[in-house]
């Protein structure tokens, strides 16, 4: 039998569990207090299973139980100290607090987040860009409170709103709060630390609140977000546009948009309405600014860059299991939403480090299957024919069968 030369001695898991530091996981859980009283079921524990669980794609305790006891002594090359039971998993759900999974994931993006700033999706601006957006996750019981109006039968199904700011460069969240679907959106930049100084943030109307923005003018804060169709503004200067600005660029102007403070006062904010038309949709789009250094298209180019926040929510829902949850309480739905956080952090990692250009889908489904393969995964993922080849051959399978192998790319 010939030699494997690609065969490495920790499964890919294995590897991607790597990128978790253990001493910092160990220091969280001391700030949290999660692993007093806790035997074998450390929060670290509790971490890797839950990552192995929404990498997987499992469906229920049972299946992801299962899972891992399926794999033997595998598991003991990834870390797992033991399978754990779904008892055992079920109670540390309910108990262990998200805050810990919370702050973990805080401090990954920390330690990572330099490597995946990505200086060729620069937004045509010299300043760091975000995007705000929030999406709701529907649930099938009312634990955290839903939005609308009750259904006839006087039942309703509760829904967890995720509220998440998304560095533009590296195309991952770094804020990301939870609550009940019924809060709006506005609520969440307001939260002292979700936008800082200097930083552009880029949302949708929902946001619109003209006491922030005028605070934000005096703070050094910028951001470009659409008017609202009540708006009532009043024009103070029309600004000219220079003759390179391009035909879709109907107006560029100053306008002034009143609001009362907190004492009741009626006050106004200064800020910059660009009208833009697209012709594709034909349909006219007004822009709301404070950024008064950079041309009209630009402002209208940098919104556009606001819908991959989209892509990201669709890239969460369609690749990991957030359709059913590992428990019926609030605890249980916020570790298994921050754990998903955390395995789409560590797969997009680890996805950086290939040259060969994967879709987010495709390389998640093809790792589903080889999670306990012992390869390593930059040779792996580079090489999937290769890999195939090598493996074929040395399980001794007939010319003509690895003649009809299809080794394209998912």
């Amino acid at each position: 039998m010939g030699k494997n030369s690609f065969f490495f001695g920790q499964p890919i898991f294995g590897q991607m569990i790597n990128l978790i530091d253990g001493n910092k996981v160990a220091r969280r859980a001391g700030e949290h207090s999660t692993d007093r009283y806790c035997k074998r079921f450390t929060t670290f524990q509790h971490l890797i299973t839950m990552v192995y669980g929404a990498v997987s794609g499992c469906n229920s305790l049972r299946e992801l139980c299962s899972g891992i006891v399926s794999y033997g002594d595998k598991i003991a090359h990834c870390k797992f100290d033991y399978s754990p039971r779904r008892s055992t998993l079920a109670d540390a759900n309910m108990r262990r607090g998200p805050e810990v999974f919370e702050a973990i994931y805080g401090d990954l993006v920390g330690e990572h987040l330099p490597s995946l700033s990505d200086s060729h999706k620069q937004l045509v601006i010299d300043k760091k860009v975000y995007a705000i957006d929030s999406t709701t996750i529907g649930l099938f019981q009312p634990i955290f409170e839903c939005t609308g109006r009750k259904a006839s039968n006087g039942r309703s199904k509760g829904g967890i709103k995720s509220h998440q700011k998304l560095d533009m460069q590296a195309g991952i969240p770094v804020k990301v709060h939870h609550s009940d679907a019924r809060e709006h959106d506005s609520l969440f930049i307001q939260r002292e630390g979700v936008v800082g100084k200097g930083e552009v943030a880029l949302f949708d109307k929902a946001y619109n609140n003209y006491a922030l923005f005028d605070k934000w003018n005096g703070e050094g804060t910028y951001f470009v977000t659409r008017l609202k169709n009540n708006a009532k503004e009043q024009m103070l200067e029309e600004l000219e546009l220079p003759e390179a600005a391009p035909d879709e660029v109907m107006r560029d102007a100053k306008i002034a948009l009143k609001y009362r403070d907190e004492e009741g006062h009626e006050r106004q904010v200064v800020l910059r309405l660009v009208s833009y038309f697209h012709p594709d949709k034909n349909k006219a789009y007004y822009f709301l600014t404070n950024l008064f250094d950079l041309p009209a298209e630009r402002i209208a180019h940098l919104y556009k860059q606001r819908w991959q926040i989209e892509l990201l929510f669709k890239k969460i829902k369609q690749n990991f299991p957030l359709q059913y949850f590992y428990g019926d309480n609030r605890n249980a739905i916020q570790i298994q939403i921050w754990c998903t956080l955390i395995a789409l952090l560590l797969i997009t990692i680890m996805k950086r480090t290939l040259t060969r250009p994967w879709s987010f889908s495709n390389l998640v489904s093809l790792l589903q299957k080889h999670l306990f393969t012992y390869a390593r995964f930059t040779d792996f993922f580079d090489n999937v024919e290769g890999f195939a080849r090598d493996f074929v051959k040395n399980r001794g399978a007939p010319e003509e069968f690895q003649g009809k192998l299809d080794f394209s790319e998912p």
